[in-house]
């Protein structure tokens, strides 16, 4: 084998393995947000799976309740806060008031964060924005986020979600 071919098959295989991995982070099946900590002002809780329809014997349904006052949903102690919790983002406004609403990005399925400053929320791939209501305020996102009901007991510290 002479040096041009070598040299030839070396740039083709590493142009193979560049592409690859490219065309793998443009997938929209991908969710960057990591299973637990702080990303992008929204703070996810690993020990939530299965609490939002992802359990087969709920099939989809939405119906759960968190408590504010255990270690795992303290950050909701506070205004301006969210967390993850399984299919869905839990919000407290500035205001204080509860809202909950579907995690996708209605564009690629990217989990949204929340912008306590503004009371929006936001997709970090494209830059959609969303209202506490869910409504798209920005595209590339056309399509709004599903709307849960949220209660809050503040006798019993605990936020209902339907």
């Amino acid at each position: 084998m002479e040096r041009k071919e070598f040299m030839s098959l070396v740039g083709i295989s590493v142009g193979a393995v560049i592409l690859q991995n490219c065309l793998s982070g443009c997938s929209s099946k991908s969710d960057p947000t990591p299973s637990g900590g702080t990303t992008g002002g929204t703070t996810t809780n690993p020990t939530s799976t299965g609490f939002t329809g992802n359990a087969a014997s709920s099939k989809g349904t939405i119906d759960f309740t968190i408590d504010i006052s255990t270690s795992d949903y303290a950050t909701l102690k506070t205004n301006g806060t969210a967390l993850v919790v399984g299919d869905v983002i839990v919000a407290r406004t500035k205001a204080g008031n509860f809202i909950a609403l579907a995690k996708a990005c209605t564009h690629e399925g990217t989990t949204v964060n929340f912008l306590a400053d503004q009371d929006r929320f936001k997709c970090p791939n494209h830059g959609s924005e969303f209202s506490t209501s869910g409504a798209v305020l920005s595209a590339p996102a056309s399509s709004p986020l599903k709307q849960y009901t949220a209660s809050f007991d503040a006798t019993s510290s605990k936020v209902s979600v339907k």
